[in-house]
């Protein structure tokens, strides 16, 4: 899945785009809905919020929905309220400051030795990881409260440095830090055919279970025939964009590899998408919530489109080094602790009222 170490700031608003065809009628939001022949998430956000909103509805039915670009007829959808809630009457979440996450206290109990749990992340990653979000946006909120939740008696410290390539070759590697938050976790089950990215992290890392589970959009310029992509067999041929530190191996496992694909990687997410203005690429690909704002600054909102077909599902996880002693007694601590969210419901609180909030700041801008 993804692999940060260039992140840009970046939105969390849906991407105003056009109703494909083969859309059925009925879909509203603050409702509930059966899936019809010929749907997909695109269609049915489009016809629900007049926008193309992947991610909301798969952050309240990821349960119902296995592939994203195959949606069963038949399967029931909540379609949430645009400001979060599942259902009208339903009470918003709020938005609640997190305790200070500094500290170098350790605790020594029962004669045994505990050490401050060291969390590495970085910023610049809208609305995932942020410091001018509240808790730091919904990764570090959620990360926190499932330490608070699963280790109360534990301390905890979450530190930022944003470049996200030294997490991944020094400072977890080394131990200076135990956990970061927050990597794209490789299917590691068949290494045979993966890129050595995948390969490495699958050997040198392990992960938890998933913190989020991401939509990644396809985007084209409206003016290009890749922009008409139904599968991903119909990106064959086509010069693909991802930023640097994100994984291909969904690309993979569609068989879409080089010389298949021309692969670019850059250093930004608006790299990507100033190429498909100038021709340079067919398609940019990544999180879908990280692409608003980048394309409101850039102002070519009227010039790409976001596939409404062709899309991917990636799990955002926190990661340790295997070399770390103690590096999955704590995975297994946030583990325990995100189990117990979303069993109460509270991990849905969390991812609610932080894109709330992120949506009203960009809005406000």
């Amino acid at each position: 899945m993804k692999f940060y170490s260039a992140i840009c700031r970046t939105g969390a608003v849906s991407l105003l785009a056009t109703l494909a065809a083969g859309s059925v009628a009925a879909q509203e939001e603050c409702s509930t809905y059966t899936v019809k022949d010929g749907d997909t998430l695109g269609s049915i956000s489009v016809a629900a919020y007049g926008v193309l909103d992947y991610q909301t509805l798969f952050n309240v039915n990821s349960g119902a929905i296995g592939n994203p670009n195959k949606l069963v007829a038949g399967t029931k959808l909540v379609i949430p309220c645009k400001d979060g809630r599942k259902t009208v009457e339903e009470s918003l979440a709020e938005l609640t400051e997190d305790e200070s996450l500094t500290g170098n206290e350790q605790i020594v109990a029962a004669g045994e030795y505990k050490p401050t749990i060291k969390f590495l992340t970085g910023g610049d990653w809208y609305p995932f990881a942020d410091e001018g979000l509240t808790g730091g946006g919904f990764l570090i909120r959620l990360t926190s409260t499932a330490m608070r939740r699963a280790a109360p008696d534990r301390k905890f410290r979450i530190d930022w440095i944003d470049d996200w390539d030294s997490h991944l070759t020094t400072l977890i590697p080394t131990n200076a830090f135990d956990i970061s938050v927050a990597w794209y976790a490789p299917d590691c089950a068949d290494l045979s055919n993966v890129s050595d990215l995948t390969r490495e992290f699958c050997e040198e890392f392990d992960f938890s279970e998933p913190l989020y589970t991401a939509v990644f959009g396809f985007f084209a310029a409206k003016d290009n025939p890749y922009a008409d992509a139904k599968s991903f067999q119909d990106l064959v041929g086509a010069r693909i964009c991802r930023p640097e530190g994100y994984s291909l191996h969904d690309l993979d496992a569609e068989g879409l590899v080089e010389p298949v694909i021309t692969v670019s990687i850059p250093a930004m997410i608006p790299d990507c998408f100033k190429g498909l203005i100038d021709g340079t690429y067919d398609i940019a690909t990544v999180e879908s919530q990280a692409t608003v704002s980048v394309i409101k600054d850039l102002g070519i909102a009227d010039q790409v489109v976001e596939n409404t077909y062709v899309t991917s599902i990636q799990e955002i996880s926190a990661m340790s080094h295997k070399s770390n002693p103690r590096g999955k007694e704590y995975l297994a601590m946030l583990n325990a602790g995100l189990l117990q969210m979303r069993e109460s419901g509270e991990w849905y609180d969390v991812i609610s009222s932080s894109l709330k909030e992120a949506n009203d700041k960009l809005n406000e801008g």
